[in-house]
């Protein structure tokens, strides 16, 4: 038994419900691949700019991202590029930019406060 059978088993319970509704799956994934991880990098990389230079840059940021990330992982660590190990990897690499971005906050408010 592997440390990724408790999440295959959660992915293999929600994926045939998503199989039934192409629609929403191709959403689902647009959103996942195309635009969250931009998105979250965005925050990081540039701190003002307007929601519609936002929402263009994530997308090509999320595509370069998300690109990088699996092919290094591949060729990196060995990880062989699956579904489940995509998903994975794009989820990691949306929720650091997040973490990030709000520890970064917190320091900022906890130096304001101090002083």
């Amino acid at each position: 038994m592997d440390w990724l059978a408790p999440i295959r088993e959660v992915f293999e319970f929600i994926f045939p419900f998503f199989e039934r509704l192409l629609i929403i799956r191709a959403i689902f994934g647009f959103i996942l691949v195309f635009f969250l991880p931009g998105f979250a990098w965005t925050f990081i990389f540039f701190r003002r700019i307007n929601v519609i230079e936002r929402v263009a840059l994530s997308l090509a940021l999320s595509i370069v991202v998300v690109t990088l990330s699996l092919l290094l992982m591949n060729r990196l660590v060995g990880i062989r590029i699956t579904g489940l190990n995509s998903v994975l990897v794009i989820i990691v690499v949306t929720i650091l930019p997040v973490a990030a971005y709000y520890l970064s906050r917190f320091i900022k408010r906890r130096r304001d406060n101090a002083t």
